[in-house]
């Protein structure tokens, strides 16, 4: 979560807009939906990237060792072989929202959130996760145990650096 939701720019503002929407909509128990993944993708790209829209995958810093070399090797269409993956389901941090809902604050929803920023794999990265179960939930640590990820921590840093409690991955 590199990016404050509590700045004065107009993107922070609009990530706690968001943000509220989300936590009214949990509150009202109004069940997962396109538009409601769609805004929990956008507050997970602002808070790790500082705006709403896809990261530029060619500069993307969270990634796989394979996803890097493929990235990195120069074929023209690198980009067939990857895919923006979200370290926490967006249906696992909506239902962590649904089940927090009597309690829920614009502070631990953002954590909720922005607290695995996403990670660009492999297509075949994706498809052995798949495989092993993890396509829709599972604690990110161990839904990525078998991939090489080198250079970062998929928890994001500042919520490492905060006591929160983790349940549902």
């Amino acid at each position: 979560m590199g990016h404050s939701i509590h700045d004065k720019t107009l993107d922070a503002k609009k990530a706690r807009i968001l943000i509220n929407a989300l936590i009214d909509c949990a509150r009202a128990g109004v069940r997962s939906s396109f538009s409601i993944k769609e805004m929990i993708c956008g507050v997970s790209l602002y808070l790790e990237c500082g705006k709403f829209n896809r990261e530029n995958w060619r500069t993307y810093h969270r990634l796989s060792d394979a996803a890097k070399q493929i990235r990195d090797a120069g074929d023209k269409d690198w980009k067939r072989h990857v895919t923006f993956e979200h370290a926490r389901p967006i249906n696992v941090m909506y239902q962590m929202l649904l089940d927090e809902r009597a309690t829920l604050t614009l502070v631990r929803a953002a954590v909720i959130i922005g607290e695995y920023p996403p990670v660009l794999i492999t297509v075949a990265e994706e498809m052995r996760m798949a495989k092993l179960g993890f396509m829709h939930g599972g604690v990110p640590e161990v839904r990525y145990a078998h991939i090489p990820i080198s250079g970062f921590s998929l928890r994001s840093e500042v919520a490492a650096a905060k006591p929160v409690d983790v349940r549902g991955g």
